[in-house]
């Protein structure tokens, strides 16, 4: 066997483990084993964001998730009733964030550049955890929060 073709191979090898990252990040997908968390920073941690109510009674926010898997911001404050979650991913890793108010309650998978918008219907005051399917062992979660209306 010559060198070319190994060589070739190699490439190729090399070529479909990059791809691999690109499309699921570092930690390689669902059930991957992670990555390091991120090194904490000085900078100023982001207020929480809250939703605000239209005339149509429901509660709206956006929340941006990224390549630094993170959901930024990572805490969203609302009151009881309906709440409508659009998540903007700013990067090129996909994510998957669900809303654990409900069970089942998932956001799908959300693309690079795309936008997905999860609706919930809360009844009890409460904190419900925002988890990234694909990144929650690298830290990617946020909270709502969620209060009886004053």
């Amino acid at each position: 066997m010559s060198r070319r073709p190994i060589g070739v191979l190699v490439a190729v090898l090399a070529l479909a483990s990059a791809a691999g990252c690109a499309v699921w990040g570092t930690e390689g997908g669902p059930g991957g084993a992670g990555a390091a968390l991120p090194t904490a920073t000085a900078s100023v941690a982001p207020s929480p964001a809250v939703a605000v109510k239209g005339s149509d009674g429901v509660q709206r926010v956006e929340v941006a998730i990224g390549d630094d898997l993170r959901l930024h911001p990572d805490v969203v404050r609302a009151t009881t009733g309906t709440i409508e979650i659009t998540f903007r991913n700013t990067g090129v890793t996909p994510h998957d964030i669900s809303v654990d108010t409900v069970p089942g309650v998932d956001g799908g998978n959300v693309n690079g550049g795309q936008t997905k918008t999860v609706t919930v219907t809360v009844t009890q005051p409460g904190t419900y955890p925002m988890p990234c399917a694909y990144h929650v062992t690298s830290g990617m979660q946020g909270t709502l929060e969620v209060a009886t209306p004053s």
